[in-house]
């Protein structure tokens, strides 16, 4: 047996249990993010070089999380240590530093690859656990999208289970790993099911609680319990607290509430809460952050009708979307070459032992560098491939969401003619209840005179009224039509309701026609005109106007609408065509039903000018 295996065989002796208990302490409180109780453990060691060397890893694994922690350099940077305790915790340091600091993290798995081997050796189940855990970190951040090669490591995970914090941090990686992949959802919802069961099983103020309540909040949402989802995810934010190793379970809390708020109909309130993810942001990890919000921004913005800014936002997410599909394959490349090297290095050894297998070496040699270059081949055209793929896919997004702008166009123009015809049909209703069903009362009445005592008078009465009730009728029927549906027209309709107003309330209008000689189908008439009366009363609410014009041109093929006030004016980017204050949102409707379009120029204290332009 090797030295320095015995060095830590004694160290962990049946003889040394004071030393075991600290070291089995010290690895529990680090599984279960319990920093300050770890440290605390390792004061009571008796040697002062196990001591330095895990109070470092420690430090550096807290500390990593919030980007603090440069000062390690030259511990990371030290050489190589003959015990293999030492040396698996020296390697499992350098890779944590890597991972945290290093801009090629392909640094980092060759380190955490290197101390699992050595934790191996020593059979020393906490320190394989905490290699183990540094691998799956790794693969969930980086990797575990392209590939199932975590399965190896995870499996490994479970064996060395010994509580129920291990079985909580199995089933959370296991959950990680399942819902990144289409194929097996049955499965990842067959073990999320049973998450639950194991939140009474902790302590209170366990701070596993917060990763855990993240993935029961995803398990529901996926089964579009959207209401346990929202609660679960609040409970993430809640219990986290402000502990930096919590920001990635943070950041997606605050983005799936965001989400679901969206899912609520309410994007622009999502789009608020999207910003509280700002102060999650995980400083080792940018451009997955960005990747994240850019999706969510564009969805929310399309969710407001703002489709350019959707647009805008979805293109950096596609672009992130690429960075990070080539930095994972970069990745998996590098992890391949670890372990065929490591694999290499194992063969190596046995042909220098056996000194008799030369030829072998050779084959093996070539065979692993044929097979690199076969890997490399392949990801590089499974990259492709992926880019492809992705570029057709967004094509067909965005033929989608032209499909259904045009939808929602049509399906507008459609509201806006039902909101017309329930508005006249409410307001003939009005006038038949208010004037002509009072006056039929007042006939009724006198027909029951005319009854009781008949007399030329009341007869005389009776009469008038009658005549007044018909005359009643045929007034609303005109006014149905303002005069368009009769044989008058839409000019002297225009003209006629101008001279009205321009006796009533002190507003003088002057119509102005060109090309208007022959008269339009009269559905356009009328629908001309309702739009005209509606802007013309906007200005008398509104405008404090004297004087308005009203320009109808005919090209022939097309329509030419301009009113003008001399009123008070306004900024137009303070009133959006969609807002329902001055009445445009039915003037815009209108218009656009009849696939028109309509602009304003104001200034205030400048008056006003509204342009419909009309094909014919």
């Amino acid at each position: 047996m090797p030295c320095f295996v015995i060095v830590f065989k004694i160290l962990t002796a049946s003889g040394q249990q004071t030393n075991r208990d600290i070291l089995n302490s010290y690895f529990q409180n680090l599984k279960e993010l319990e920093y300050a109780a770890a440290l605390s453990q390792i004061e009571q060691l008796e040697n002062p070089v196990y001591q330095t060397a895990l109070e470092n890893f420690a430090n550096l694994t807290y500390e990593g999380f919030t980007g603090n922690a440069s000062d390690y350099r030259e511990i990371v940077e030290s050489a190589e240590i003959s015990d293999p305790f030492l040396e698996s915790m020296r390697l499992l340091t350098r890779g944590y530093y890597a991972f945290y600091f290093a801009s090629d993290r392909t640094a980092a798995y060759p380190y955490f690859y290197s101390a699992l081997k050595l934790a191996d050796q020593t059979g020393y189940k906490p320190l394989q656990q905490q290699v183990l855990l540094a691998i799956l970190q790794y693969f969930h951040h980086e990797i575990a999208r392209n590939n199932n090669n975590y399965d190896i490591f995870l499996n490994r995970y479970r064996d060395l289970i010994e509580d129920v914090h291990d079985t909580v941090l199995h089933k959370i990686y296991e959950l990680i790993f399942y819902s990144s992949e289409i194929d097996i959802k049955s499965v990842y919802y067959k073990n999320a099911s049973v998450l639950e069961e194991f939140i009474p099983k902790l302590e209170a103020n366990c701070k596993l609680l917060p990763k855990l309540y993240l993935e029961i909040a995803l398990y529901h949402e996926l089964q579009e319990n959207y209401q346990k989802s929202e609660f679960y995810y609040q409970k993430v934010i809640e219990a986290s607290g402000d502990l930096p190793y919590y920001l990635d379970s943070r950041f997606s809390a605050i983005t799936k509430l965001a989400y679901l708020k969206h899912r609520q109909g309410n994007s622009a309130s999502a789009l608020e809460k999207l910003k509280e993810a700002s102060c999650c942001y995980n400083p080792q990890d940018s451009l997955k952050n960005r990747f994240f919000v850019e999706y969510y921004r564009s969805l929310f913005y399309e969710g407001m009708g703002e489709d350019s800014l959707a647009l805008a936002h979805y293109k950096t997410y596609v672009e992130a979307g690429h960075n990070i599909n080539f930095r994972d394959n970069s990745l998996e490349i590098s992890r391949l070459q670890v372990e065929l090297e490591t694999e290499k290095k194992a063969n190596d050894l046995i042909i220098e032992k056996q000194n008799k297998k030369r030829f072998l070496f050779i084959a093996i040699t070539l065979g692993s560098l044929l097979l690199i270059a076969l890997i490399i081949g392949s990801l590089i055209l499974k990259n492709s491939q992926k880019k492809r793929k992705l570029a057709e896919q967004q094509k067909d997004l965005e033929r989608q969401k032209v499909s259904n702008l045009l939808k929602d166009q049509e399906l507008a123009s459609i509201d806006a003619m039902i909101e017309g015809q329930e508005i006249e049909r409410a307001r003939i209703a009005g006038e038949l209840h208010d004037d002509l069903g009072a006056l039929m009362t007042n006939v009724r009445m006198h027909f029951e005179a005319l009854k009781n005592a008949p007399s030329e008078d009341l007869y005389q009465k009776t009469n008038t009224l009658l005549d007044e009730a018909y005359a009643k009728v045929r007034t609303i029927a005109h006014a149905k039509n303002s005069g368009v549906i009769a044989n008058q027209g839409l000019l002297k309709a225009l003209k006629d309701l101008a001279h009205k107003i321009s006796q009533l309330n002190g507003l003088q209008i002057d119509v102005q026609a060109h090309g208007m000689d022959t008269r339009l189908e009269n559905s356009l008439e009328l629908s001309l005109f309702r739009i005209i009366q509606e802007l013309i009363t906007n200005v008398i609410k509104h405008a404090q106007a004297k004087t308005l014009t009203i320009h109808l041109v005919n090209h022939g093929d097309s329509l030419n609408i301009m009113v003008e006030d001399d009123g008070v004016g306004f900024d137009p980017r303070q009133i959006s065509k969609r807002s329902e204050g001055m009445g445009i949102n039915a003037i815009d409707k209108r218009v656009a039903h009849l696939n028109g379009t309509l602009e304003i120029e104001s200034e205030p204290g400048q008056g006003t000018s509204v342009i419909i332009d009309l094909p014919l």
